[in-house]
């Protein structure tokens, strides 16, 4: 009786188990954003050190708004209640330079925000290339991480 209880206890667990270790991570998640248009970067104020910008207040300081004429001119809305941004910007240049926001991926405690910088054509006057996303308030206390690849503008053959 002994044996037939140890071999059903031995075969009920032969089942696989899966266990996360500690040092395993999800699969990053694809967490959706929207692209704030028609900000500048206010006069007098420095490139932010953090791009993550949680208060209406801290906004409004380093960015002012750019309505242009048109449909769909006005600054993009932001409602800090339910949202919060990062902000990414780069030095004055000459040099046609957009950011263009690629995807951000929930990965643990950190989001990892993934975007281009392409850079084109010498220009006559300067810029300050600036971009804008708006992310949803839940995840407001993640660590963010940068990743960046920067292109030239040139064409390349095979298109």
């Amino acid at each position: 009786m002994a044996i037939i209880v140890m071999v059903l206890a031995m075969s009920a667990c032969s089942g696989k188990v899966v266990n996360l270790s500690q040092n395993e991570t999800p699969a990053p998640k694809e967490v959706s954003f929207e692209v704030a248009k028609h900000y500048f970067l206010n006069r007098g104020q420095e490139i932010p050190g953090n791009p993550k910008i949680t208060t209406q207040e801290e906004f409004s300081k380093l960015f002012g708004m750019a309505a242009v004429m048109g449909k769909d001119g006005m600054p993009t809305k932001i409602d800090f209640s339910k949202q919060f941004v990062v902000a990414l910007v780069r030095p004055i240049t000459n040099i046609e330079e957009e950011i263009i926001p690629v995807k951000v991926e929930e990965m643990g405690d950190t989001l990892r925000y993934t975007y281009e910088i392409k850079s084109g054509e010498e220009q006559s006057f300067s810029m300050q290339p600036l971009s804008i996303i708006i992310l949803d308030k839940q995840y407001e206390n993640k660590e963010i991480i940068l990743d960046s690849n920067h292109t030239s503008g040139e064409k390349s053959n095979s298109q």
